[in-house]
């Protein structure tokens, strides 16, 4: 498909290293406001050269004492503007990545898509916030006693983390397969309704194919690891030549990371196309390869 099409790999390029490198950009710019004037930083370099873990944790604490409440609005304003930068880029390159997937069968509107990106974007700000308030909660909790307890913290923080992030997951995953099955002239809910049929109609294929994907993304994640791992030793006497080493190895882990979230779009695809309810519609095949839903074929 990618060797057909080249521009359906290099658009999904493009708007997630865009959006990685305009968080970034964010990050430092905020951190940069924040930090500036406090005195303290200036310690940094005696810090790091120190090697002590306890002083390095102390001097983390020191800056978050002194920031106070400018922390806890940076980092709710960053969130919710890294979010919305998220959505916007997300929507352009899905509209368009998900049409030349499709090719030869209508696809959701842009308008749809939006909508389904950026209630993805606000559903991980919400999940993540609600996440850190939780714990937040939990170990004041935990530690309100004479002495600190570490099993009453566990025993509720773990059903917390579960809960709220197999929430955030399947919620998240039938929103991406909404913008994926949509079609043209369905408001973002009635894509949201017949990416959970579609899914309904064949779960284990869906469950299957999604783990395959998940366990070869871990897998190229544990090698990329490895390597920056195994090479840590040269940080010491050449430093610059390692921190190339592992700029170069996260570019490939992601350029891959991202070919393979396009192979579980076109794969979801053909799984929904391959499903024809007896005197269904046919299937025709397009021009990426994939078996797609012909409505005007009976």
């Amino acid at each position: 498909m990618v060797s057909r099409d080249p521009l359906i790999f290099m658009l999904e390029i493009l708007w997630r290293w865009s959006f990685a490198l305009l968080a970034c950009l964010l990050l430092v710019a905020v951190g940069a406001m924040l930090l500036g004037p406090l005195p303290i930083v200036k310690r940094w370099p005696e810090v790091w050269n120190s090697h002590d873990p306890q002083l390095i944790g102390a001097f983390f604490v020191g800056i978050v004492i002194r920031l106070g409440s400018k922390l806890i609005i940076a980092a709710v304003g960053v969130s919710i503007a890294i979010a919305l930068v998220w959505a916007v880029l997300s929507g352009l390159g899905r509209s368009v990545i998900v049409r030349r997937l499709r090719s030869g069968a209508t696809s959701l509107r842009f308008r749809s898509v939006m909508a389904l990106q950026f209630l993805r974007g606000f559903l991980t700000w919400f999940c993540g916030m609600f996440l850190i308030a939780a714990v937040i909660a939990e170990i004041t909790i935990a530690t309100h006693g004479p002495k600190p307890d570490l099993v009453l913290f566990y025993l509720m923080a773990m059903p917390t983390i579960i809960l709220i992030g197999g929430f955030w997951l399947m919620t998240n995953w039938y929103l991406t397969l909404a913008s994926i099955f949509g079609r043209d002239g369905q408001s973002f809910r009635g894509a949201f309704r017949q990416a959970r049929q579609t899914v309904a109609k064949q779960r284990p294929d869906f469950a299957g194919t999604g783990f395959v994907f998940l366990l070869m993304r871990m897998a190229i994640l544990l090698i990329a690891v490895a390597i920056c791992g195994l090479t840590s030793k040269m940080a010491g006497p050449s430093p610059q030549t390692y921190f190339t080493l592992v700029v170069v190895v996260a570019a490939v882990y992601f350029a891959i990371s991202d070919f393979l979230h396009m192979a579980r779009m076109a794969a979801y695809l053909a799984l929904a196309a391959a499903h024809v309810e007896p005197g269904g519609p046919k299937l025709v095949v397009s021009s990426a390869g994939l078996p797609l839903e012909n409505s005007s074929a009976h």
